[in-house]
């Protein structure tokens, strides 16, 4: 199984000088904190410092070597704490803290205590240390002002804030709500008075969510000799849908009759939602011999898709959009809530819904490509396949 690590950040102090920074791709996670307060360095010399720092591990340069060149990079004499989280594989953590505060790791409610070694290198004291996560661990990577409410003493630390939320962790919170109880922590520890600099950074592990889209019938390319059916084709397209371990959409009216086909179903008009059908049209769904195969959400095609698009500009999350049941409302709801989506997009043409002046381009592709560059922006992971 794999695992993503979803994340959710906010700095309290709008005008401070730390900087956060996050990549995820399938195979990896890194977060940067990087705290610049008091040293006379603007936001931006901290932002290009961590910029850099990223971009390096993006590359996959070995950590011990992004760390070295970060250390050689910090104004000499200045007190610039930074921590740095590589996870690997969604399981395998490596962590790098310089004069930092320590990572917090809740594991059901329980505060988890890593194994770290101290050493200093460049004059600084740094803390590393490798370790395993599970599906349902909760962690926080903070600036140096959140230890520093006027509340926070030996006798009141992560282990205090972990028994604090328990409850919302042992529930398996995701990362925005996990980053709300340490907010409401530091507030109670602060007693109102924050200080120069307060940022956190929450992470959730949990299992990948995965989605795939059909849309379109597939056009046989004349330049391939000998040219393939479009029933074979039609095939594959099936074939790759429903090897999809995650949620399987298919969407466009002419493709779900070719999936009806080929799985020796019928399509059945769901029952009309209480909002109707005035500005999106219905959806359907399979039905047949016993033990069909699962199809989650089958809608009409291109109107659906641009509606789903609106409804996902006027949310920053699946929670945002509106309580609806409509197809665009669902594909929208599925398409925020997966972190990996796949497209299998058909490129027969109707002259009637051509993207291009020659008719070459069908328009569900050109549809398709704006809500790609849409979740990419959001940090998902996105790829395509045209028939």
């Amino acid at each position: 199984m794999r695992f993503w690590i979803e994340s959710a950040h906010q700095s309290l102090v709008e005008t401070g000088s730390d900087v956060i920074r996050t990549f995820q791709s399938e195979e990896q996670f890194f977060a940067v904190v990087v705290s610049g307060s008091g040293i006379g360095y603007s936001v931006l010399e901290i932002a290009r410092i961590a910029d850099e720092t990223m971009s390096r591990l993006e590359q996959k340069t070995p950590l011990s070597k992004v760390v070295e060149t970060m250390l050689v990079a910090l104004p000499e004499g200045k007190h610039v704490p930074f921590s740095i989280l590589q996870v690997l594989g969604g399981t395998r953590g490596n962590l790098v803290e310089c004069d930092a505060p320590p990572l917090f790791i809740a594991r059901s409610g329980d505060l988890v205590l890593l194994p770290v070694v101290e050493e200093e290198a460049h004059g600084r004291l740094i803390r590393q240390g490798e370790f395993s996560l599970q599906d349902g661990d909760h962690l926080a990577m903070v600036s140096e002002g959140y230890i520093r409410a006027k509340g926070w003493s030996r006798s009141w630390g992560w282990r205090d804030i972990a028994t604090s939320i328990r409850r919302l962790t042992e529930t398996r919170c995701d990362a925005e709500q996990l980053l709300g109880a340490l907010i409401r922590s530091y507030e109670r520890l602060s007693q109102g008075k924050a200080a120069r600099d307060v940022s956190i950074l929450a992470m959730f592990v949990r299992p990948l969510r995965t989605v795939m889209v059909w849309s379109g019938p597939p056009a046989s390319p004349p330049s391939v000799t000998p040219a393939p059916s479009a029933r074979g084709r039609e095939e594959v397209m099936l074939e790759k849908l429903m090897n999809e371990p995650g949620a399987r959409i298919i969407c466009g009216d002419t493709t779900a009759e070719i999936a009806a086909r080929l799985l020796g179903a019928e399509l059945e008009m769901e029952p009309r939602p209480e909002d109707g059908w005035m500005e999106v049209p219905p959806v359907s769904r399979l039905r047949g011999r016993p033990g069909i195969e699962r199809v989650d959400l089958i809608t009409e095609g291109l109107v659906t898709l641009g509606k789903a698009r609106e409804r996902m500009a006027e949310a920053q999350r699946a929670r945002d959009l509106p309580r609806k049941e409509d197809g665009a409302t669902r594909l929208a709801r599925m398409l925020l809530t997966a972190d990996k989506t796949h497209f299998l997009v058909g490129q027969a043409v109707n002259p009637a819904q051509a993207a291009d002046k020659a008719g070459t381009v069908p328009m569900r592709r050109a549809v398709i490509e704006d809500l790609m560059r849409d979740l990419k922006v959001r940090g998902k992971i996105v790829s395509v396949e045209y028939f």
